[in-house]
């Protein structure tokens, strides 16, 4: 394969002294709040070059196989097929060396540059971080592993790690080793917008070509080429078209003619004439594509960029079936990348790593809405990719975690052991704060925690993906295989938060608008109907605002649930058709929104009219045919119900927290927990509707005893509960919404951030050192719930957390479906002690009777609004994943008999009789707004 990084000419012809440690690398500062900041990142970068070297990638060949093989032919085999320029030969025999080179000490530095340029990040990486912990690699070794690894995280979407390892790499390097660092530290900065680091980037690169010897002629041009590529960004069309052209009767003679510089130059001239209009462009994108097919994996990152280039210039020719055809093969090929990139990497590497996913299917979406809103292969295409994407970060941890507990040898679950005993410190060191410790070193240890846990979860994902078989392949999602699982008479509804893409923007450039919603509706049969929901912002604002009102019993929350519902649903109640049980899929604040609680144009609350099942993503409709099922023999528990822990002495409790009694949710500052009485009554009411369930109270209601449970069928949690927003960095002013443990706020992780108080709670002491009686979500994200039907949050703001837009909710929601509990019901706010009671009361009846685990919960609210009309008392709990009964069965929700209205909907005229005229029922609405001084305290006053 010919050269396509300046790096692979001779590096060591500088005849200069070699400088080291004392040089600056480029960005550096010596600023102490920078290096405050930096100090995570280089605990997190030093844990990963440290770990253990990674389990094998690659099914390794068997003894007979490796005895009758000889590893420097393996590898002279490899080599021949690159100088013969054969890439699919030469990536086969390049695996079938790893696999051998995998069971010896050795390294190849080559291999390793193979499988970056071809696109294999998982094996680069593996090859590299295992260079990085041989003892004493030479230095300028040491130099190229650094300035490699950071290149693996650059293209991944890590730029925090890539800057960090590429700046570690520059005073190692000199010469052409040099130069490609800086380069790579031009190209991030490009990525970032960070105009001056980049310029001084460029500045060093040309000091070194004046310097340099020997080398490629084109690499000399390669300062220019990015100027060119930043003028273009920047929208400065005579400055970038001046530039690329002047480049091309330089670059291109010099350069191999498969090469992806070629490509690079070929891709930008295209991508500047598409934007002008100029009839060259489609021939240059075309042999940027051909080349980068040639020199690339099918599914390397540059070949979807060139895809979607193409899609953009077809979109301008008013080429739609072109462009749709086009968009839809970079998906396919941007999903592909996914499920590999996915397998590897900590969880934070793995969200980085769906942002940049997340500008695909921006491109996607905006397709449909913007270009082709009647066209449904464009719709079913954006549908698709709702459904492969969305909280697919999520999914690939909880997959992993369930193939590990599944197959995992000795040493794998001595790991993952390791790893649930590091979540428990970690939770217990930020919950108890800094008793005996300055809290700086407090904090250094926190960072060192985390760091290490980073360290665990890479070498897990290496694990796993060495556990899986070699042809262990999952049939891609479609959206036919979705409709398949809706039942009938329900309908699908996935609200999206998406990022408008405008490639022709003024002047130039490509303008990313701001987010807006987006949803799009499909039923058991028929076509997709994507509906444009508008700004993002207000839609966000309007939820927060409904959010403060229904958590507030004193207030009216009816204006803002019409206005909310005129945002939301009441244009997608046009694409329902006669549906009224709804499988929805929100995004971003939209997650923290009880649907049912909304007010329709006549007046009436949704629980009346629609059936409300809430899922992460259309596609956990087909978790249940593709879940990891228990091991074989595993037992798989009854019913445990964990209710009145016994939080330990009040006698440190402020007066005026007496507020807080009788309430499921307490600040942790300091916090002390009040005693639930309802909750005991509670647990005897869930031992009645459930046979043979177990019930621990007072100080068996224990972290050690939840965390020893072995797969209950059902669990039920009654305690208090708690989500603090976080707080910010340091130095910034503190949130009132915040809470701090002994002076020390909760920050960056949410699994932290939220969880529920058992007993010892009070004293953060319980019967072993590691445990505390706080159980944070992060715990619980390492518990064993596979087989778990149902789990039950009857606490305080157990549905909370944080909300970034396409990947669920940060916080309790999150640690459930980690460890693998089918169905969570839990709330928004904080809610009653005895009503909460009555609701449960009400919620395990049903179900007894057969109900679902989602319209059981609907009944019961109903129940309870009879007695209890404001919101705040129904509508707090939702109900998410499997919505069906315990026994598997499917079942509809029942609504009052209703006629037909003009929406196109038999939405139900309430309880017991007709509904009044629109007119009438308008008349009344503005009466009350202009009487209402606040809620009245009495229900029966409504």
């Amino acid at each position: 394969m010919p050269p396509r990084r300046p790096e692979r000419a001779d590096r060591d012809i500088d005849p200069r002294s070699r400088r080291s440690a004392e040089r600056t690398p480029l960005g550096s500062t010596s600023s102490r709040g920078a290096r405050r900041r930096g100090r995570l990142l280089s605990l997190a970068v030093a844990a990963l070059v440290s770990a253990a070297r990674p389990a094998p990638i690659a099914a390794q060949p068997s003894p007979a196989e490796q005895a009758s093989e000889d590893l420097s032919a393996a590898r002279q085999r490899w080599r021949t097929a690159v100088e013969r320029d054969d890439l699919a030969e030469s990536a086969a025999l390049a695996d079938r060396y790893f696999a051998l080179l995998e069971g010896t000490s050795q390294l190849d530095h080559e291999l390793a540059h193979f499988y970056l340029g071809y696109g294999d990040y998982a094996r680069a990486e593996a090859l590299l971080v295992r260079g990085l912990t041989r003892e004493q690699p030479s230095f300028n070794d040491e130099g190229m592993l650094y300035a490699r690894l950071g290149n693996v995280y650059l293209d991944l979407g890590d730029l925090q790690s890539a800057e960090e390892l590429l700046k570690r790499a520059q005073p190692l390097l000199q010469g052409w080793g040099e130069f490609y660092a800086v380069d790579s530290l031009a190209r991030l900065y490009l990525e970032r917008r960070a105009l001056r680091s980049f310029a001084e980037a460029l500045d060093r690169m040309r000091v070194i070509l004046r310097e340099a010897t020997g080398g490629s002629g084109w690499a000399y041009a390669i300062p220019d080429l990015r100027a060119a590529q930043l003028s273009l960004r920047r929208g400065q069309v005579e400055e970038a078209e001046r530039r690329l052209l002047d480049l091309r009767p330089r670059l291109e003679p010099a350069l191999p003619a498969q090469s992806a510089v070629r490509a690079d130059l070929l891709e930008e001239l295209g991508v500047l004439f598409t934007r002008k209009g100029d009839p060259r462009a489609e021939a240059l994108l075309l042999q940027a594509l051909v080349i980068r097919e040639r020199v690339f994996a099918p599914d390397h990152p540059a070949i979807v960029r060139a895809l979607g280039h193409l899609a953009n210039l077809y979109v301008a020719q008013g080429r739609t079936a072109v462009a749709v055809r086009t968009r839809e093969r970079a998906a396919g090929l941007q999903d592909r990348s996914a499920r590999a990139n996915l397998a590897r990497g900590s969880e934070r590497q793995k969200r980085l790593y769906m942002g940049l996913v997340q500008r695909d299917t921006d491109a996607t979406l905006s397709l449909h809405l913007q270009d082709a809103p009647r066209d449904q292969a464009a719709a079913r295409l954006a549908l698709r990719s709702i459904l492969r994407r969305k909280g697919l970060a999520l999914d690939a941890i909880a997959e992993s975690f369930a193939s590990l507990r599944q197959s995992l040898d000795a040493e794998g679950r001595a790991l993952l052991a390791a790893l649930t005993q590091l979540d428990a410190k970690l939770s217990t060191a930020i919950t108890r704060g800094p008793i005996d410790l300055p809290a700086e070193e407090h904090q250094r240890e926190v960072q060192q925690l985390e760091a290490e846990r980073q360290r665990l979860e890479f070498q897990l994902a290496a694990r796993t993906r060495a556990a899986r078989p070699a042809d262990a392949k999952q049939p891609p999602i479609t959206v036919e295989g979705v409709q398949a699982a809706i039942p009938d008479g329900a309908a699908l509804v996935e609200i999206v938060q998406y990022r408008p893409h405008d490639p022709f923007g003024p002047p130039v450039r490509p303008t990313w608008g701001k987010p807006r919603y987006a949803a799009y509706v499909v039923g058991r049969r028929g076509g997709v109907t994507g509906v444009d929901l508008g700004d993002a912002a207000a839609i966000d604002a309007a939820a927060a605002e409904l959010s403060r009102d229904l958590s507030n019993p004193e207030r009216d929350p009816r204006e803002r649930a019409r206005h909310l519902d005129a945002l939301v649903m009441q244009p997608i109640r046009g694409a329902l058709g006669p549906a009224r049980w709804l499988l929805l899929s929100p995004d971003g604040a939209l997650n923290l929104v009880p649907f049912s609680a909304l007010v329709d144009e006549e007046g009436g609350y949704l629980i009346d009219r629609a059936s409300f099942t809430y899922l992460t993503s259309g596609r956990d409709l087909l978790r249940a045919a593709g879940a990891v099922a228990p091991q074989a023999g595993a037992p798989r528990g009854g019913v445990l119900v964990i209710a009145d822990p016994a939080f330990g002495s009040l006698s440190e409790l402020a007066p005026d927290d007496d507020a807080t009694r009788g309430l499921r949710s307490a600040e942790l500052a300091g916090a002390r927990f009040p005693p639930l009485p309802g909750t005991e009554r509670e647990a005897e009411a869930v031992r009645s509707a459930l046979a043979s369930a177990t019930v621990l109270t007072g100080p068996s209601a224990t972290e050690e005893a939840l965390k020893r449970a072995q797969r209950p069928r059902v669990l039920h949690i009654a305690t208090h509960g708690f989500f603090l927003p976080d707080q910010g960095s340091p130095g910034e002013p503190a949130s009132t919404r915040g809470a701090e443990i002994e002076g020390h706020a909760f920050r960056e992780n949410p699994l932290l951030r939220s969880g529920l108080a058992l007993a010892g709670a009070n004293a953060r002491r319980s019967s072993s050192d590691e445990d505390d009686g706080i159980l944070t979500a992060l715990e619980i994200s390492s518990l064993d719930l596979h087989g778990t039907q149902l789990v039950v949050l009857s606490a305080c703001e157990t549905g909370l957390g944080e909300v970034p837009r396409g990947d669920g909710v940060y916080g309790l929601r999150r640690a459930l479906l980690l460890a693998g509990a089918e169905t969570q019901v839990m709330s928004l706010w904080k809610v009653g002690d005895m009503a909460t009671r009555d609701l449960m009361t009400s919620y395990y009846a049903a179900l007894a009777r057969g109900g679902g685990r989602s319209e059981a919960l609907r009944s019961a609210q109903l129940q309870i609004r009879r007695e209890r009309p404001h919101p705040h008392a129904w509508a707090g709990f939702i109900t998410s994943g499997e919505g069906a009964a315990l026994d598997g069965r499917q079942v509809a929700p029942a609504f009052p008999r209703a006629a037909a209205n003009p929406r196109g909907c038999a939405c139900a005229a309430g309880e017991g009789g007709p509904s009044a005229p629109p007119a009438f029922a308008a008349l009344a609405a503005a009466l009350v707004l202009v009487a209402r001084k606040r809620w009245p305290r009495r229900a029966g006053n409504w």
